[in-house]
């Protein structure tokens, strides 16, 4: 259900407890959003579909924005009174050459001058470190895509990855699942050997025979998204214990570890103690992903801390929002 979120404020109620805010994660295969006050604690949630502002149009942006922040505010009981400021971290943002007319569209659904428009790597890395947002750290961010996005010291960023399934995004849900789907068709060819992944595929994955699979694949609209609902069928077959199935899992850790590294090196943090925090659906994978990813790291990094964020990514967006409001006062 979506409302409209420009409107006047309930005095009363914002008296009663103070200024609020909306967090917003926009991806490549859902949005989820956060409403909460300065002390963080989540009053509501909201989620819808993607919002990766490269591979969407604008309009379905905005709406899945919208519709991610109206149920929020409903479960909030705050559908009546405007946020203090939205942050909106969005995937692909960064590939955008004017983001102006984005932030146009997004005021005009939250008020002028109340919205922040950044990426999701940025909001995600503000949630990663339990310190503060001006903590060395770094984020790897492994959903339908893959980045490694982190921050040194003085505040200087860099990043690996997040380029885009066809160029990049390495270790991400796409690229896993498509290295199925790869697998799948070599045995069916006789290129390759058995693997479980096939018979998963045409057992549960929604998928009767090649053909189907085969027009499914390029007669598709979703795009990367589409590709990487496989994912799950890869995984079930790696902890089932298929050979290529923990093969392309592996692969992925050590390529997701080297987004890391890079990220590491570019912010001379080798000798250093500080969090690399995983986000995103890939890392269900647990161990079968993870152990070759933190073995890779640590070769470089010794004492990188390896784990969850301290903060989703939607309510790092708020904290971004808290630190620029103390900078400006």
């Amino acid at each position: 259900m979506r409302v409209n979120l420009a409107v006047r404020p309930s005095l009363a109620k914002l008296s009663v407890m103070g200024p609020f805010f909306i967090g917003i994660d926009g991806g490549g295969t859902r949005t989820r959003a956060v409403v909460a006050g300065a002390d963080l604690v989540p009053l509501g949630r909201g989620v819808s579909g993607p919002a990766n502002a490269a591979t969407r149009p604008l309009p379905g942006v905005v709406e899945s924005v919208q519709e991610a922040a109206s149920d929020a505010l409903l479960a909030a009981s705050l559908r009546d009174v405007p946020p203090e400021t939205v942050v909106v971290g969005l995937a692909g943002v960064d590939s955008i050459t004017d983001r102006q007319p984005l932030v146009r569209a997004l005021e005009a659904v939250f008020g002028m001058g109340r919205v922040l428009l950044t990426s999701d790597a940025q909001i995600a890395l503000a949630g990663a470190a339990p310190d503060g947002v001006d903590t060395p750290a770094v984020v790897l961010i492994a959903g339908t895509g893959a980045i490694a996005f982190g921050q040194g010291p003085g505040g200087v960023v860099a990043r690996a990855g997040g380029f885009g399934s066809l160029l990049s995004d390495e270790g991400g849900g796409y690229a896993i699942a498509r290295q199925g789907l790869v697998a799948v068709v070599r045995e069916i060819d006789g290129r390759g050997p058995p693997t479980d992944i096939r018979e998963r595929l045409f057992a549960t994955g929604g998928v009767s025979s090649l053909t189907e699979l085969l027009e499914r694949v390029y007669r598709s609209e979703g795009g990367a998204a589409d590709i990487a609902a496989y994912f799950p069928v890869v995984l079930a077959a790696a902890r089932a214990g298929d050979a290529e199935a923990r093969r392309i899992l592996e692969e992925a850790g050590r390529e997701l570890a080297l987004d890391v590294v890079t990220v590491v090196r570019k912010l001379g943090l080798e000798d250093a103690s500080f969090t690399v925090a995983t986000i995103g659906g890939v890392f269900a994978a647990g161990d079968l992903l993870l152990a070759p990813l933190v073995a890779a790291i640590h070769r470089v990094a010794p004492q990188a801390r390896i784990g969850p964020p301290a903060y989703p990514p939607e309510v790092g967006a708020i904290r971004l929002a808290l630190a620029a409001a103390r900078k400006s006062s």
